[in-house]
């Protein structure tokens, strides 16, 4: 039989549990998500270059526009109730996509539709998502911080992974069920969500005005501004966004469509190869324990980054493309791991949601800018060549971030002895 004093342990546990559920289904979604409209606007639209960018940018400009308001939202709001209704809302679209494949309607602008409405739910879920985190993870030991972020880390990669493996099956049952099935896997996660505790906030005004909202953004970029740990990450954060992801967004699908065929399963297989990566990383970070030298190891991942990507400018067979991706995406996982982390530990309480919603539009922000602007590069010298524009482009910031921050020198906090933790 159970104690109070056991259920009180295990209760914690059970909520991170449920919050990994509902992290799950977003992510599994999001991996259908990223193959289907990729082989939709590359391989069925057959878009040239330049408006595959143009394509993949504007799908990604609401989450710009609204990350920073969605943090505000999130500091202030229950975000379990948030969690609930932006699951709800995200199984929408899907089904509206797959109506438009299924009766022959689809076109760029039903594409376009689809991104901008879930574009505009992103933007509100991240903040509110990574907020829950914090009032979620099991405070059990030094490096708590660390083992849940890359514990959730690991669960987002590898139910992406499962996401992207189902869309194998396109070639047997068509892209509609696929879309469907990512609408159920939205509401699974409006299920988990509904067994997260409420958040028990004070008693008090409850009415804030725009100017209120517009303070906490202020807040939050003044804070990473401040920070010698927060201000160099979340500008790496940036410079990926626009160089590394705008690559994969553009560059990598051209390669796949223009010399191996662009089949929906080599468009899986790609985003697989990154994301089986990414996840052993991962999950080796967790093994590992509590990594100190935060800083070396961003360093050391954003090299490989940039280095694979330079490679990718070299026409190989398909099967070393596919371990070149794999290398990039281990790399990846590294990288979101450590920032993730620095991020967590760095943010000053109560203040969470606002300051990770500064850090994700470091991705969000550059993303846009990246496809754009590469869809353009990518148009004038070719997939391959232009690989090595975004692979050069990385080691430079490298460079100059080592030689005016403190990147190098991020290390996490010390534990505290038991007595000044007491007081």
């Amino acid at each position: 039989m159970t104690s109070p004093e056991q259920a009180l342990a295990l209760h914690p546990r059970t909520q991170f549990r449920w919050y990994l559920c509902g992290v799950s289904a977003w992510f599994a979604s999001f991996g259908i998500q990223a193959v289907v409209v990729t082989y939709l606007v590359t391989t069925v639209l057959q878009l040239p270059a330049s408006w595959i960018g143009i394509a993949q940018a504007v799908m990604n400009l609401p989450a710009v526009m609204l990350l920073l308001v969605g943090g505000a939202v999130a500091d202030h709001l229950d975000n379990r109730s948030v969690l609930i209704t932006l699951h709800s809302l995200a199984a929408i679209p899907a089904v509206l996509l797959a109506s438009a494949v299924a009766f022959g309607w689809l076109s760029l602008e039903w594409v376009i539709g689809y991104g901008l409405a879930m574009g505009t739910i992103t933007g509100f879920m991240m903040p509110a998502r990574e907020a829950m985190l914090a009032r979620v993870i099991v405070h059990d030991g030094d490096g708590a911080v660390q083992r849940a972020v890359t514990n959730t880390l690991g669960i987002q990669f590898l139910s992406q992974m499962v996401g992207m493996a189902i869309t194998t099956f396109a070639r047997a049952f068509g892209v509609a069920p696929l879309l469907l099935l990512q609408s159920a896997a939205q509401l699974f996660g409006a299920v988990a969500a509904s067994n997260l505790d409420p958040a028990r906030r004070s008693g008090g005004a409850q009415q804030h005005s725009l100017a209120d909202h517009a303070m906490r953004i202020v807040d939050g970029i003044r804070e990473v501004g401040q920070s010698r740990a927060l201000l160099p990450v979340t500008i790496i954060t940036f410079a990926i966004g626009i160089l590394l992801i705008g690559s994969f967004m553009v560059v990598l699908p051209v390669i796949v469509r223009a010399e191996y065929g662009g089949t929906v399963v080599q468009f899986a297989l790609m985003s697989l190869a990154f994301w089986s990566g990414s996840i052993i990383a991962s999950l080796s970070i967790a093994r590992l324990g509590n990594i100190r030298e935060r800083g070396r190891l961003i360093v050391l991942s954003l090299v490989i980054g940039g280095i694979v990507l330079m490679t990718l400018s070299i026409p190989t067979s398909i099967t070393v493309f596919y371990s070149l991706v794999f290398a990039w995406g281990t790399g990846a996982g590294v990288m979101i791991s450590m920032a993730r982390t620095v991020v967590q530990e760095n943010a000053p309480p109560g203040h969470l949601a606002r300051v990770m919603s500064v850090y994700q539009l470091g991705f969000t922000g550059g993303m846009p800018i990246g496809a754009f602007l590469l869809g353009f590069v990518v148009h004038s010298v070719g997939a391959r060549a232009s690989a090595l524009v975004p692979g050069i482009g990385m080691l430079l910031v490298l460079g100059v971030l080592l030689a005016t921050t403190e990147l190098w020198r991020i290390r996490s906090p010390e534990p505290q002895p038991l007595a000044a933790a007491a007081n």
